[in-house]
């Protein structure tokens, strides 16, 4: 009886699909059926989920309303995001502009920071360059937040640069100590950009190239908040940051 029971409700769903279909296949090879019979748009009731048995035409509205809203939804995060990329831009436009000003290396460090303070809302912010006369000479007694370091430091960091110029991800004990000593309890996420020579940035998708490069130094970000520099966050625009002040280091090197 169990069986026969199964068979019966089995053949019945089938029964009610083929006939659904058939109901769909009509009315959207007949549009203007409704235009024939507008008293069914009244008559007929279509089950809602919060609001009980609605008419179709409400149903449709509310959909349809439903679709604007999202796409409304979407414009609004296609403008926001392209005011950001504009801002961006700017920002990369101004900073090209007083790197070429600066007058000194002291000047380079002091309008980065100012930059990275004022524009980017960052007021964490370090820097360790590899050491030389012309640099010990220029930043003598002007930068508090530029550490010089010889050769070895910098390669010791290049584990972090194997792929990409940019590093962001949450605090690694060593490396925050090496660039904020101060403040290493209150830091939640941190990005490492390196400085180095032009060829760098030209093959930074080229791993085995990218190994070989010369660098310069490092230039940290760092903030209180977890997802300011979260790993999954996107680098092009702090490479592009980190590609400018290199290439105004080069000189020295």
């Amino acid at each position: 009886i169990m069986i026969t029971t199964t068979k019966t409700a089995i053949a019945a769903e089938e029964h009610a699909y083929e006939s659904d279909s058939y109901v769909v296949d009509y009315l959207r090879d007949t549009p203007d059926f409704f235009s024939r019979n507008p008293e069914l748009l009244l008559e007929l009731e279509v089950p809602h989920q919060h609001r009980g048995a609605v008419s179709l035409v409400e149903r449709r509205l509310s959909i349809q309303r439903e679709q604007f809203n999202s796409l409304q939804d979407q414009v609004a995060e296609i403008v926001d995001v392209a005011h950001q990329n504009d801002h961006l831009s700017e920002l990369l436009h101004d900073y090209s502009v007083g790197l070429i000003s600066a007058g000194s290396i002291a000047e380079v460090f002091t309008f980065t920071r100012t930059i990275l303070q004022k524009r980017l809302r960052c007021d964490l912010s370090s820097a360790v360059i590899l050491k030389n006369d012309a640099i010990e000479l220029c930043l003598d007694g002007v930068s508090d937040y530029v550490t010089l370091v010889d050769s070895e430091l910098c390669n010791s960091m290049s584990d972090l640069h194997s792929r990409r110029s940019v590093y962001c991800g949450y605090p690694i004990s060593n490396r925050v100590e090496q660039f904020f000593p101060e403040h290493s309890e209150n830091i939640k996420s941190i990005a490492i950009i390196q400085l180095a020579n032009t060829a760098s940035v030209q093959s930074i998708t080229e791993s085995e190239k990218f190994r070989s490069v010369s660098t310069y130094g490092y230039l940290a970000l760092a903030s209180d908040n977890k997802e300011r520099f979260a790993p999954h966050m996107g680098t092009e625009f702090l490479s592009r940051f980190g590609a400018l002040l290199s290439a105004r280091l080069a000189v020295f090197y």
